[in-house]
C-alpha cells in the first residue's frame, strides 16, 4: 500500500480483521472510529494517530477518485429527492464522516438532504446488530413503527429485529408507493 510502511498484504489483513471485529462490537463504551483505531493499533503496533492520519489522507485525496466508477440508482434517487418524508442515511458506520460525505457526493447528495446520517464518529454499533437501529431511533426519538428501511442487504434487513419494516431496493413498487 502506497500510503503505509506496512506491506500491502498485512495492511489488508489488518483492515479486514479490524472491520470484522468492529461489526461484532456490542457495547457503547466508545464510538466506532475510536474502537476501530484501537483495533488497528493493537494489530499493527502503530498508534491510533498513525492510522487516523493515514485514513483521513486517503479519504481526502484518493477516495474521491472512486466517483467515476459509481453507478447511482437514479430512479430511487429521484424519488428520494422529491419525497416529503424525513430521511435517514443509515449506512453501516464502518466509514468515518469524511468518507460518508464523499460517498454522498458521489450520488449528488449531502448531509443536508437527511435528518440524520450515520458514520463512525456518531455510532457505537454496526449492522446487522439491532442496537445500530435502536441507537438512531433513540437519538431522534422515533418510534420504529414510523420507519421503513430501504436497503440492499441482509445487514439492512436486520432493521426488522428493531421493529423497523424493511423493503429491498429491488422491490420498486413498494418503495415507489412510499416515496
Amino acid at each position: 500500500m502506497e500510503y503505509s510502511k506496512i506491506s500491502d498484504k498485512n495492511v489488508i489483513n489488518i483492515i479486514l480483521e479490524s472491520t470484522v471485529e468492529l461489526i461484532k462490537k456490542n457495547d457503547d463504551k466508545e464510538n466506532n472510529l475510536d474502537y476501530y483505531l484501537y483495533l488497528m493499533s493493537k494489530k499493527s503496533g502503530k498508534d491510533g494517530k498513525y492510522w487516523y492520519n493515514l485514513f483521513f489522507d486517503f479519504y481526502e485525496n484518493e477516495f474521491p477518485k472512486l466517483k467515476k466508477i459509481i453507478k447511482p440508482h437514479d430512479e430511487l434517487l429521484s424519488h428520494v429527492k422529491k419525497t416529503s418524508h424525513k430521511l435517514i442515511f443509515a449506512s453501516n458506520p464502518v466509514f468515518p464522516k469524511i468518507a460518508v460525505e464523499k460517498r454522498l457526493s458521489f450520488i449528488n447528495m449531502d448531509f443536508d438532504d437527511f435528518e440524520y446520517v450515520s458514520y463512525m464518529e456518531n455510532s457505537h454499533f454496526c449492522k446487522p446488530n439491532p442496537k445500530f437501529f435502536n441507537e438512531i431511533l433513540k437519538k431522534l426519538n422515533i418510534d420504529p413503527k414510523d420507519c421503513i428501511m430501504i436497503g440492499d442487504s441482509d445487514f439492512d434487513r436486520a432493521s426488522l429485529k428493531a421493529g423497523i419494516e424493511f423493503i429491498h431496493i429491488n422491490e420498486d413498487l413498494k418503495w415507489k408507493n412510499i416515496l
